[in-house]
């Protein structure tokens, strides 16, 4: 038996060999091709850059396109990420953004540098966001025989998302009104964008691209992979359908690294630690008021800015450092941090939450309140209004940093990151790298959603119109009935006058 098993390994290896050698086999379907990736991204820049540096120190070959005015908005550590920008014209479009993107995909489809490159480089993947990229992007991919691949950052782009791929379900909380109003708000929004971005980029793109198709009902059949940019701790409203949606909100998220000397220097003198400062220049009197509240001296804190602006002046205390070229992770993971004043965008929440950082969100925006109130309902994080004055923030800010409670359930947010199977940045990679070994394998179909899904929103839709519509039918038979009383009434007191006389 010994003999026989090992004679059929033989024959096995051998018929193998043969085959292989004259071509009517390939390699193992376990073995990755060499992949590379586009990102192209009309709209936030920085965490698109983001993902360029990830995938760049995995391996795999990056290039990024961008507009060139938003070339100030890249991360500042990018490594080996090859960078190609596109004059968009931005003087009718500056507060639409459909409009713009519409500018943005005219100026893509027009240079033929770009178009040149793209078949130079014959990128595997091609990511970017649904929401005011796909109508340009998925013909354009298309036209130059790449992956596409969805990205998902803010929560409209996951609306938008979810209903052009079905790969996940939205879910709302609250009654059957609140839920009804967050549908209607996010019909409106993708009504939006199609009907604002759609209809003229699909005209750009049977001008420049005329032998691709741009029916609608095909603009994603090409879809193999969706990236949801956000994660659990931060917010998990809705339902996977496939595993076609892979989450990697933190694949940048990684440990600190040490700081400059000369700032590392600065701030070892302060004994009471280091506030973190990561707001906008807007608010350059607020951070400088707080600095000055702050303890003073040896024994007092640092205040450290991470912003691109000039050195501070000969008015700002002694305590406020200034800084555009330190990693913002180094800051909000440095050992002597103690809590950190955010707008509490995604990234930023996410990599507080991975460094175990308290956070004070001061937010501007719909979105980033959500996000703060769920960093207060974690735990670790205050919320402040934008008009606090520094007086009072210093008051929150001692507060916080004198309460185990904020510390504590940082660390344990912290955690909840940190222990995983795997991290963001191995499924990202994973994924990838599975889409590219089964490119034409058909292996698709056993990912996507059998059938689509309906919610109970789409439900209740239905059953409300039909209590509405019975409700509206009794309220007008009975005012009828009322009316043709009265008018029989009426008419019998005039017939009963006119018989009197």
């Amino acid at each position: 038996m010994y003999i026989l098993n090992r004679f059929i390994m033989l024959a096995s290896i051998t018929l193998y060999v043969c085959l292989y050698l004259f071509g009517s086999t390939s390699g193992s379907i376990l073995t990755a091709p060499p992949i590379s990736a586009l990102i192209v991204a009309f709209e936030n820049v920085y965490d698109a850059s983001l993902l360029a540096n990830t995938l760049s120190d995995q391996g795999i070959d990056t290039t990024l396109i961008i507009s060139a005015h938003a070339a100030n908005k890249l991360y500042n550590n990018l490594i080996d990420v090859e960078i190609l920008q596109l004059n968009v014209n931005t003087d009718k479009a500056a507060h639409k953004k459909e409009a713009y993107a519409v500018n943005a995909c005219d100026s893509l489809l027009r240079d033929q540098e770009v178009l040149k490159r793209m078949k130079e480089l014959q990128p595997t993947f091609t990511i970017f966001p649904a929401l005011r990229h796909d109508g340009c992007l998925l013909p354009w991919v298309r036209h130059i025989e790449s992956i596409p691949v969805i990205w998902i950052g803010s929560p409209e782009e996951e609306v938008y998302a979810f209903q052009s791929t079905g790969v996940a379900l939205p879910m709302h909380s609250g009654g059957i009104w609140t839920r009804l109003r967050a549908r209607r708000v996010e019909d409106s929004l993708s009504s939006a964008a199609r009907n604002n971005y759609l209809p003229p980029v699909l005209d750009l793109v049977a001008k420049y691209l005329p032998d691709i198709d741009t029916n609608m009902k095909h603009l994603y059949s090409d879809v193999r992979l969706v990236l949801w940019g956000a994660d659990p701790v931060l917010r998990s409203n809705f339902a996977s359908l496939t595993q076609l949606l892979v989450e990697v909100g933190c694949h940048h998220c990684r440990g600190a690294h040490p700081l400059l000397k000369d700032l590392q220097k600065s701030l070892v003198e302060h004994r009471l630690g280091t506030i973190v400062v990561l707001l906008d220049g807007n608010y350059e009197t607020l951070v400088t008021e707080l600095a000055r509240k702050l303890p003073q001296g040896r024994e007092g804190q640092s205040v450290v800015w991470r912003i691109n602006k000039d050195n501070k002046n000969t008015e700002s205390p002694e305590n406020l450092f200034i800084h555009s070229d330190v990693d913002r992770q180094d800051l909000i993971g440095y050992s002597r941090t103690r809590v950190v004043l955010s707008h509490c965008a995604d990234t930023e929440f996410l990599e507080a939450a991975f460094h175990g950082s308290p956070l004070i969100c001061l937010p501007r925006d719909a979105h980033e309140v959500r996000n703060s109130e769920r960093a207060v309902e974690l735990g670790f994080a205050h919320t402040v209004e934008a008009r606090i004055n520094g007086q009072e923030l210093a008051k929150t800010v001692l507060r916080i940093h004198e309460t185990a409670a904020y510390r504590e359930n940082a660390r344990k947010v912290s955690l909840a990151l940190r222990d995983r199977l795997n991290p963001a940045s191995d499924r990202l990679v994973y994924w990838l790298g599975y889409v590219a070994r089964t490119k034409n394998g058909g292996s698709e179909r056993f990912l996507r959603p059998s059938s689509d899904a309906r919610t109970f929103v789409e439900d209740s839709d239905f059953f409300a119109g039909i209590w509405l519509g019975l409700l509206f039918g009794i309220v007008a038979c009975v005012v009828f009935m009322v009316l043709q009383r009265v008018i029989d009434a009426y008419q019998e007191e005039r017939s009963k006058g006119r018989h009197m006389l």
